[in-house]
């Protein structure tokens, strides 16, 4: 690989020295010199605002802060940004805000996006943030972040804040792409793509992709078990497969989306023996998930001040869980799970800014659950979980943006959630004081809140338990925004959350229930220090402090400390930069044990060797240190899973 890249700059060398003038397309592609003021975001109000005047702390990353970072998934993405955290389980990436971050809760409180479309499923609420996400990271145009509560927005699941993937066009992907992958533990990944716009001003985008995970040699479980006796096969099972197919096409205020995506993850099949001996034994546990969508936008305005949007939207996702275990060395049994969700989603909203000083906003949204089914069983015994329903949820919104004066705004909105739990209403109020251009403060309160998911109902009610209620949530945060210079941009947020009625996981008499917690704290502080020099070097620096508390105790998985420095800066010229990211947790009480603090790197090297053709090479953990996430059960040796090593990946990318 290191011949191969040396041949490579030559390469480049030998055709920067031949180029002539930037064109007016290679000015398109050159970095802003300072950060950007007058950004535009649409995920805290449902319309496109300033993010000055969001009633959130909105962050937003574009396609090129990813593509410069060497960001792979969704979640490496999100963890990059205050407040947000992730683990892994080897079979689902986990995410976790503001000091909650429990492990196996499939992500339902933070409400994920992609083109307003809303992901979250109708069986665990998921919306999960690793391979598993059903869209490829290079055709994400950029991630906005509205944190905390957005209920009074949105509804069940925006309980910690609402993630909206903006996707790429025409205009963005340039033609026709095609880039190929290849890295460590025989990773590797193909996609093709496809963008045009055609003279009567309609776009496409077509793309396909596919992801291939062999697995390490020897994976994590291999240091602390041995393979059984009578062991069968290949011990290194941590495999992964995955198929992703995305189009889109608009015209005018038309956008139609459609999504597929198809995941196969493999695990190995493990088993406490004698003397607490951990074996590997024949078998392999297999979980495998698809998710399809498609769904229409209509955007429209009348008279100038009247503009309209309405959506409709379809969505199917299935999972099938395969997992072997023993009563014995010589017993093997299958345990079986499926889940289908099958479901339509719908929306139509007014903003209306005809009264002077308000802009308006006025919405209705339902849900229909067409199936929600979910089965457990142990294949060929008789006894099984087998429950269906369908159900449905409705759901009216206001929003007043109050312009008292040049310097003054006041937002008032609510929102009321029919479900099939009963009725919630959710408020929200802000006050945005800009007392000159290069400053901003924002003074917010919201409420949210997350009924049990039909997975958490059913769990309860196979097991004789009753339904826990839903969760609940009373926010205060004041955010701040000022720019010291043209160049040097600073922000930072204190929060305070009262969380009450929280669900989590106990394991009861007959199984594994859902229940409600004690009121849960959480108090903390975000800030971002951002800065860009005359010669190209980029730097930020962002740090969170929070404490989470129940009974007046740390809650689990919880960091006290969260630390990440980024920079980039220019080699040669603006076509090749070099990228780094360092990341630090602090020590974290898990079940029955305690993570000690990570101190992880990655660096990223892209660069261009003509307009056509570009090459990147990422290496993540770059320090291979050796450290564990948490999980929800005891995994392996113990209620956490060690992690890859130093991942490093080759990424060719070819346009035309």
């Amino acid at each position: 690989m290191k011949k191969l890249f040396i041949l490579f700059l030559a390469f480049y060398v030998n055709h920067a020295l031949a180029d002539g003038d930037p064109s007016l397309e290679d000015l398109l592609d050159t970095g802003l010199l300072n950060p950007s003021r007058n950004v535009d975001a649409s995920t805290a109000s449902k319309f496109s605002q300033r993010i000055q005047k969001a009633p959130s702390a909105v962050r937003v990353l574009s396609h090129d802060d990813i593509a410069e970072y060497g960001y792979r998934t969704l979640g490496e993405i999100l963890r990059s940004l205050p407040g947000l955290d992730t683990s892994y389980d080897y079979v689902n990436t986990f995410l976790g805000a503001r000091g909650v971050a429990i492990p196996g809760d499939y992500n339902t409180r933070v409400l994920i996006l992609i083109d307003g479309i809303r992901l979250n499923n109708n069986v665990f609420d998921s919306a999960l943030v690793g391979n598993e996400f059903p869209l490829d990271v290079d055709l994400i145009d950029r991630v906005e972040y509205a944190a905390g509560p957005g209920s009074a927005i949105y509804g069940n699941n925006a309980f910690f804040g609402v993630v909206n993937i903006l996707t790429r066009g025409a205009s963005s992907l340039r033609g026709t792409e095609a880039s190929l992958e290849y890295g460590s533990f025989n990773t590797h990944k193909l996609r093709a793509s496809v963008a045009k716009r055609l003279d009567n001003g309609a776009e496409y985008l077509l793309s396909a992709s596919q992801f291939y995970r062999g697995g390490p040699s020897t994976t994590a479980y291999m240091d602390y078990s041995v393979v059984a006796p009578d062991f069968k096969g290949s011990a290194a099972i941590d495999d992964e497969i995955n198929n992703n197919i995305f189009a889109k096409f608009s015209i005018g205020g038309l956008q139609l989306t459609g999504v597929f995506s198809n995941r196969e993850k493999g695990n190995p099949v493990l088993m406490n023996f004698t003397n607490d001996q951990l074996l590997i034994m024949n078998g392999k546990s297999v979980a495998s998930s698809q998710h399809a969508f498609v769904g229409m936008s209509y955007e429209f305005s009348l008279f100038n001040d009247w503009n309209f949007q309405t959506r409709l939207n379809y969505h199917e996702e299935e999972y099938q869980g395969s997992n072997p275990f023993y009563f014995d060395p010589t017993s093997m049994f299958i345990a079986k799970e499926d889940a289908i969700g099958r479901w339509w989603d719908g929306e139509f909203q007014v903003v209306n800014n005809r009264l002077e000083g308000h802009k308006i906003l006025l919405g209705v949204e339902g849900r229909l659950n067409v199936e929600q089914s979910w089965r457990s069983y142990i294949e060929g015994w008789d006894s099984q979980v087998n429950r269906q329903q369908s159900s449905q949820r409705f759901a009216a919104f206001t929003q007043d943006e109050i312009s008292i004066n040049d310097q003054l705004t006041f937002i008032a909105g609510a929102r009321l959630d029919y479900t099939e739990f009963g009725s919630n209403v959710n408020p929200r109020l802000g006050l945005i004081w800009n007392p000159q251009d290069k400053t901003n403060f924002k003074l917010l309160y919201g409420s949210a809140f997350r009924n049990p998911n039909f997975f958490e109902q059913t769990q309860n009610e196979a097991n004789f338990f009753h339904v826990a209620n839903a969760e609940k949530i009373n926010t205060i945060e004041l955010a701040a925004e000022h720019y010291f210079s043209p160049s040097t941009k600073f922000n930072s947020s204190l929060y305070h959350y009262r969380m009450s009625d929280l669900i989590g996981q106990a394991n009861y008499e007959t199984g594994l229930v859902y229940l409600n917690l004690e009121e849960i704290k959480s108090i903390g502080w975000e800030t971002e220090l951002e800065q860009r020099f005359k010669n190209g070097l980029q730097a930020k620096l962002a740090y969170s402090l929070q404490r989470t508390t129940i009974a007046g105790h740390e809650v689990f998985n919880s960091p006290r400390h969260m630390l990440n420095f980024k920079f980039s800066v220019p080699l040669f010229d603006s076509h090749w930069k070099l990228a780094s990211e360092l990341r630090y947790l602090s020590g974290r009480e898990i079940f029955f044990g305690h993570l000690d603090p990570q101190w992880l790197g990655d660096m990223s090297l892209n660069g261009e060797l003509n307009k056509n053709f570009s090459i990147s090479l990422t290496a993540h953990n770059i320090g291979d240190v050796s450290y564990r996430e948490a999980t929800r059960i005891a995994n392996y040796d113990s209620f956490s899973a060690k992690q890859d090593g130093r991942d490093i990946r080759l990424k060719l990318n070819v346009r035309y």
